[in-house]
């Protein structure tokens, strides 16, 4: 008799200060907020996208938008997985979709008394992926006021900032600032 498949553990790869990376589906740069009671939702919105299941629709809670820290732009939570977290979730749901389809499969073999001249066999699935590996700390820390929260920013940017979780904007030059401030430099 066969074992069904050891349980993962499926979460977003943190770094060592234990922020998780992001990625603007506009711009594509990344920033990197602390880990969010949503995160699971995200997860769970995206496997089931890419495994679809009869009562998806039952099962999910809702997850909020999110902005890019950089462009200001807003989508929906599930949106900012980076490419390699989304490959990463993609193989999981694979592999889970694999495993259910062996199961269906060899379920005929179990049952061979009942039906002694199956027409295949089924051939027994690869492991599940293992977890992401841990995130490099390559990003500086900024707190942000409007929600009380910290982020990680690319070291270079200069540029105002938008909260990612309300959208406000911090800092930065507004158009006639930076105006006033070519006019000076000239």
């Amino acid at each position: 008799m066969r074992r069904a498949p050891a349980i993962i553990d499926l979460e977003l790869p943190r770094d060592a200060s234990g922020f998780v990376r992001r990625e603007c589906p506009q711009c594509q740069r990344d920033f990197k907020t602390r880990p969010c009671r949503h995160d699971a939702s995200i997860l769970q919105r995206r496997l089931a996208s890419l495994f679809p299941f009869e009562n998806a629709h039952e099962s999910f809670d809702e997850v909020p938008d999110w902005w890019c820290l950089y462009c200001g732009y807003r989508a929906a939570g599930d949106e900012w997985l980076t490419p390699g977290q989304q490959a990463h979730v993609e193989a999981v749901a694979r592999a889970w979709a694999n495993h259910v389809r062996y199961e269906q499969l060899a379920y005929v073999s179990r049952t061979l008394s009942l039906n002694p001249r199956p027409t295949f066999v089924s051939v027994e699935p690869e492991a599940l992926p293992g977890p992401m590996p841990p995130d490099t700390d390559d990003l500086r820390i900024i707190p942000l006021v409007c929600c009380g929260e910290e982020v990680k920013a690319l070291w270079d940017w200069e540029g105002p900032l938008f909260c990612p979780r309300c959208g406000s904007r911090h800092g930065g030059l507004s158009g006639r600032q930076q105006i006033h401030l070519e006019f000076i430099q000239e």
